[in-house]
């Protein structure tokens, strides 16, 4: 077959190459061969990236073997007779290696190794992942590849799928003895945050094999055994669970739990799995609160709780600094909180919902929600829409009934939006100087100007939603299509608002998650601190320091850090106005051996495969002599050049 995009690509840059000779360079002695000279560097440029495979003639020394070794967790495991996989893997290796083969290491990266370095290597790579491995095999020039693995491979298909494109035969070393049988704890479920007092409710689950009838999975708290769970061994590779309920209420603070297994067997880093449970009075998903209550909380409360599936926590101000929860088993013995409550409660908050607004309550929001990344607030007066930075008069009179969603964001999650046969609003704000996009209009009796009773607005990380209108409660006091006109409006809108954003416990510079995995760089979030300078400290269980650097937050709030061994770690983090500290552990878990090995036919390529039997070719990419002769030609061009009196 013709390849008609690198001859295109050949005639442009040639008739480029040319235009340059004859038409803007001087007419000099010897230019044909100047330009021929360049055409040919060009010509063998665009081989090296088309890369076609070039037959070879057999015998002529150009087949070789390489080996790759599988340096994942998996290969610590112990076979039946008690050996280790590892050891006997390295053995194959090197055997393989005294006829001659080339060993390449893949334990996350990939790297050759000389036979005599294996015995001080140990496999640390967090899953088998192999057609890198192969594919830079190949393009070293391997002609046959021989995998020696357990077989638990997490890429197979793209593993022998670059074997093929790239010609090679593939082969999964026969020679490793199998891992004995294995049971892991597969799952461990549990809350992220509950509040004091509250019960505690997870599930285990256990998969493998094992030669006994039952195995026994203790659930300990800050490393304090709390129960013993036993459970019927699976069958056939399957999954055993069961749910439990933690005895006795949990102290206030960031609480480890974990699920380890009380059996013995080959591979003991998957035997313990580990979650953190915050039980902290203060922290909150979406927080309510309504300055001047009316109807309107009793109905967005469970909507917002439902559409987001965060925990939702609502206010009505009952006195200047008297705050009520909607959720009486949420409040403190005397069922309210003060000011002072309320603002760190606001400042921990990922959505604030403020309803009821005015000039008085803006100045409350306003310093406790400066970081606050996810702000829906529903103003009363001009002194309400201020604070959300939206120039608003005083509130129009009479009736006003929806008369079209412009185009916004929150178009689409709204689905067919009828408006008709909806109640009317009241008290619409209206807009003097229009920021933000208008995602609901509303027409006074029907007609008349429309004004905007619904603004969405994006500052940089920040999503403000601003409702200038009263009485959408209305709708959802109504059964059938006003319910859920009301339901799909704030649904769309919750969306919009928490679109991309992780369960992050609001504003704040931490890790991610508490528990985080193994091998992987530790990925922090800042947000509410974006583009600003903070220090961060991390420390291990000795003290010492392993992380100590001035980092700048970026504008997308995210950034990592390298990668930690498995262990629990403490945290430092100085900010602008204020200091963080907390603490995180890196899992020792891995699942690989909760994973089958598979048939070493189901990686044998053999001759190559593909449409061209390739065991008699090799890509062109793998020859030196395409290098050679582009840097020999090119040196020479610019020698010409230099003689010719041209620069």
């Amino acid at each position: 077959m013709i390849p008609v995009l690198p001859l295109f690509f050949l005639v442009l840059v040639g008739g480029f190459c040319g235009w340059i000779y004859y038409r803007r360079e001087f007419a000099v002695p010897g230019r044909l061969f100047l330009f021929l000279g360049r055409l040919f560097s060009v010509a063998v440029l665009l081989a090296l990236l088309w890369n076609p495979n070039v037959p070879v003639e057999a015998g002529d020394g150009s087949s070789s073997r390489y080996v790759i070794l599988d340096g994942s967790a998996s290969m610590t495991a112990h076979t039946v007779n008690g050996n280790s996989v590892w050891a006997l893997a390295v053995t194959r290796a090197r055997s393989l290696a005294t006829g001659g083969a080339r060993i390449f290491l893949s334990d996350g990266m990939v790297r050759p190794v000389v036979p005599d370095s294996l015995d001080a290597l140990s496999p640390l790579g967090v899953e088998s992942v192999l057609a890198d491995a192969v594919g830079v095999a190949a393009e070293a020039g391997a002609r046959e590849i021989v995998l020696v693995t357990d077989g638990r491979i997490a890429d197979p298909v793209r593993t022998t799928s670059i074997a093929r494109q790239l010609g090679v035969s593939l082969i999964m070393d026969p020679g490793v003895e199998a891992a004995a049988p294995n049971l892991g704890v597969s799952r461990l479920v549990l809350p992220g945050s509950v509040q004091p007092g509250r019960p505690v409710r997870g599930r285990v689950e256990v998969e493998g094999q094992a030669d006994v009838d039952s195995v026994a999975v203790t659930v300990s708290v800050d490393d304090r055994p709390q129960q013993v769970i036993v459970l019927p061994t699976p069958e056939d590779g399957g999954v055993r669970g069961a749910a439990f309920t933690l005895p006795g209420a949990l102290a206030a603070g960031a609480r480890r739990v974990s699920a380890r297994l009380e059996h013995r067997d080959a591979f003991p880093l998957d035997d313990e799995r580990i979650r953190v449970v915050q039980v902290d009075p203060d922290r909150t998903g979406i927080l309510l609160v309504s300055f001047s209550p009316d109807w309107e909380p009793r109905f967005l409360f469970p909507v917002l709780e439902q559409v987001t599936g965060l925990p939702v926590r609502g206010f009505l101000r009952t006195g200047p600094d008297r705050f009520h929860p909607m959720d009486a088993a949420d409040s403190d013995p005397d069922g309210t909180i003060d000011r002072a409550t309320l603002e760190r409660l606001l400042g921990r908050a990922e959505l604030v919902v403020a309803m009821g607004v005015d000039g008085s309550a803006g100045a409350l929001l306003e310093s406790a929600t400066v970081r606050t990344r996810r702000l829906l607030v529903f103003p009363v007066d001009s002194g309400g829409a201020a604070l959300v930075g939206v120039v608003a008069g005083r509130a129009l009179a009479g009736a006003w009934y929806p008369s079209r969603l412009p185009p916004s964001p929150i178009v689409e999650g709204t689905g067919e939006f009828s408006l008709g046969d909806l109640p009317p609003l009241t008290g619409v704000l209206p807009v003097l100087d229009p920021v933000g996009g208008a995602a609901l209009e509303v027409r006074r009796g029907g007609a008349g100007e429309a004004r905007a009773a619904l603004l969405l607005r994006s500052e940089g990380s920040r999503r403000v939603a601003v409702v200038l209108a009263r009485g959408f409660w209305r709708w959802a006091f109504r059964d059938g299509t006003p319910r859920e006109r009301y339901r799909r409006l704030w649904a769309a809108v919750g969306g919009w608002m928490m679109a991309d954003e992780p369960l992050a416990a609001g504003p704040g510079v931490r890790p991610v998650a508490a528990v985080l995995p193994r091998g992987v760089p530790t990925q922090w979030q800042g947000w509410g601190y974006e583009e600003e300078e903070v220090r961060l400290s991390i420390t291990g269980r000795s003290g010492a320091f392993v992380v100590d650097s001035v980092l700048d937050v970026p504008a997308h709030g995210r950034f990592t850090t390298p990668a930690l061994p498995p262990g629990r770690y403490e945290y430092r983090v100085v900010m602008a106005t204020d200091t963080a500290v907390g603490g995180f552990d890196v899992e020792t878990f891995t699942g690989e051996m909760l994973q089958q090995a598979l048939d070493p036919e189901a990686l044998t390529i053999r001759g190559g495969g593909g449409a061209a039997d390739r065991a008699g070719s090799r890509p062109f990419r793998t020859w030196s002599f395409p290098y050679l002769l582009i840097l020999v030609v090119l040196c020479a061009e610019w020698v010409g050049r230099r003689r010719a009196g041209l620069r």
